[in-house]
C-alpha cells in the first residue's frame, strides 16, 4: 500500500541556512515536517537544539500550508496541565493540518519533571477543542505498550513507533486496521541510513529521522531518501 514520506528535524536544524534547507524539503514534496520535544539535543548535549514553538513558527512562515507540520511527540508529563495547553497544545491546534503526537515521556535523553498528567483527559480535551476539527488536526500517540494500543483503539488515534522492529509494527497494524475512522496515522520513525523495510496492507507514514550534520550531508541524505 501507499507509503507517506515525512521527516523529523534534527536539533541543530536552525543553526545554518535553515531557509535554504526548508526549500529543499519543499522541493522533495515531503508530506509532513516533524519536530521533536527536547530541551537537550538527544544526539549530543553540546549541540544546539531548537525550541519547539519558536521553531514551528519559523518554519510555518516559510512553508505556509505547502507542507504540513507536526510534533513527534509532545511529552504530556513534562509540564503542568495548564502550561501544556496554554503554551503548547492550544498554539499547535491553531496551525492548519497539524499532526499532533503525544507521549508520556521517559528519561532516555534528559531528566525532566514528571507532572503525571492524565493522558485520557488530555486526549478528550484536545478532541473537544473547536480548532481540532476546524483546522483538520490529526492526533496520534507514541509508544509500544499494551496501554498505548488500548488507547489507540478506544479513541481512534493514530500511533507512532520509534524505530523498533517489524513485529512491534505488525501489532500496531492489526489494531489500527480495526479502527473505522482513525483521527491520526499509523507511522514509524526510521533511520534513513538503514531503514526497516515493511510491507503492509495499510497506508502508513515513514518518518525519516534526520541527523545533525553539515549542509552537504543534509542535502545528500534527502536526495538518497527521495531518489
Amino acid at each position: 500500500m501507499n507509503k507517506i514520506n515525512s521527516v523529523l528535524l534534527p536539533g541543530s536544524f536552525f543553526k545554518n541556512d535553515y531557509i535554504e534547507k526548508t526549500k529543499k524539503l519543499i522541493f522533495h514534496e515531503i508530506d509532513t515536517i516533524y519536530f521533536y520535544d527536547h530541551n537537550v539535543n538527544p544526539v549530543d548535549n553540546k549541540l544546539e537544539v531548537y525550541q519547539l514553538i519558536d521553531g514551528l513558527y519559523k518554519l510555518y512562515d516559510i512553508v505556509k500550508n505547502e507542507i504540513s507540520l507536526g510534533v513527534c511527540v509532545l511529552n504530556i508529563n513534562s509540564r503542568t496541565h495548564h502550561t501544556l495547553f496554554e503554551d503548547y497544545i492550544n498554539k499547535l491546534l491553531d496551525i492548519k493540518d497539524f499532526k499532533l503526537g503525544i507521549g508520556t515521556g521517559d528519561n532516555k535523553y534528559e531528566k525532566r519533571m514528571n507532572f503525571s498528567n492524565n493522558i485520557e483527559e488530555i486526549i478528550n480535551q484536545v478532541q473537544s477543542s473547536k480548532q481540532f476539527e476546524s483546522n483538520n488536526t490529526q492526533l496520534f500517540i507514541g509508544g509500544n505498550s499494551k496501554e498505548k494500543l488500548n488507547l489507540m483503539k478506544k479513541y481512534a488515534l493514530g500511533i507512532n513507533q520509534w524505530m523498533g522492529n517489524k513485529k512491534n509494527f505488525k501489532e500496531k497494524e492489526i489494531v489500527y486496521s480495526q479502527i473505522k475512522h482513525p483521527i491520526g496515522r499509523l507511522s514509524i520513525c526510521l533511520n534513513p541510513d538503514n531503514p526497516i523495510i515493511i510491507e503492509s496492507n495499510l497506508s502508513y507514514e515513514q518518518i525519516f529521522v534526520l541527523k545533525d550534520s553539515n549542509n552537504e550531508i543534509f542535502y545528500k541524505t534527502l536526495d538518497n531518501i527521495f531518489k
